[in-house]
């Protein structure tokens, strides 16, 4: 068994629990247009390019797919991820996103960091969406877990339902995006409707699921008092929601658009003032903490 991974970075503090080795799957069933990890949206391998390496040598137009211009351009609709840009460049200023593994090797790499992760620490499947690959995400989580290592998971949920009912028993924390209420405007915004998410995100809360609901707010998207209602009303339905994480639109992603030959996502980063209003706001209405 193989699976695509982006990236695997240890001492992650940020996405989840204690300190954490990230695993970046590779593939996503949503198009979020504020998407902060646009290299892991496609489920294959794409080329980044680093412009502030580039010397312009012209190695890289040999590219079969002749999405490589003679001074280093990226044609991202002609790119087939076949890497030999990278392997030619001198300079390194182009990567691959996207390397093969099984769930052995992946392990391997993780074991090291083991002694980091006493207490509350562990591994955290994310992405892309680890339920792209479900076989492989179930493969993984199953190993860590005879490893008797906490594993938590980052989820869109938008999956068949037996990929979660699978991997359940071995997960012991998912961080589950709810990023619009309303379920064509969640449509209009990422590409599919919310209501397989909605469904899902009752299901493993009725099969007993730790679950902390990640709740990403971008201005002129989902910053409106209608959207942090139906959140509340979420932790009033499901009341062992653990929390509310707030996360507030950041620009980082930005970067990585333009090095894979995209436009940028037209957004803005909120200012403190705004945060801190949406957060009294977000606290006021829900039964469970509220964190930033």
């Amino acid at each position: 068994m193989r699976g695509l991974i982006t990236d695997i970075i240890p001492f992650s503090v940020n996405d989840g629990p204690g300190i954490r080795t990230s695993v970046f799957f590779k593939g996503c069933p949503l198009r979020c247009r504020w998407c902060h990890n646009p290299e892991a949206q496609r489920g294959s391998p794409q080329v980044l390019v680093l412009p502030s390496r580039c010397v312009r040598c012209g190695a890289c137009a040999a590219c079969p797919a002749g999405a490589r211009g003679p001074r280093g351009e990226l044609d991202a609709s002609r790119c087939e991820g076949c890497g030999m840009c990278v392997s030619v460049c001198p300079a390194e200023a182009c990567r691959l996103s996207g390397t093969e593994m099984s769930p052995e090797s992946v392990l391997s790499r993780i074991l090291p960091d083991r002694p980091f992760f006493r207490g509350r620490g562990g591994v955290t499947l994310t992405g892309g969406e680890p339920m792209e690959q479900p076989a492989f995400a179930l493969a993984l989580a199953s190993l860590l877990h005879r490893e008797g290592i906490h594993v938590a998971m980052e989820t869109c949920g938008h999956t068949p339902w037996e990929a979660f009912r699978d991997i359940l028993p071995f997960v012991g924390l998912f961080l589950y995006d709810w990023k619009i209420t309303d379920p064509e405007l969640h449509r209009s915004w990422t590409g599919k409707d919310n209501r397989l998410i909605l469904e899902n995100l009752k299901k493993l809360h009725a099969g007993g699921a730790e679950i902390i609901l990640r709740c990403p707010v971008i201005p002129g998207v989902n910053d409106t008092p209608e959207h942090f209602r139906g959140i509340a009303e979420l932790t009033e339905e499901l009341p062992r929601i653990r929390r509310v994480d707030l996360l507030p639109y950041h620009a980082l992603g930005n970067n990585k658009r333009l090095q894979l030959g995209m436009a940028e996502d037209g957004f803005r980063p909120p200012d403190e003032e705004t945060v801190t209003r949406w957060h009294r706001s977000l606290r006021a209405l829900c039964r469970v903490p509220v964190c930033r």
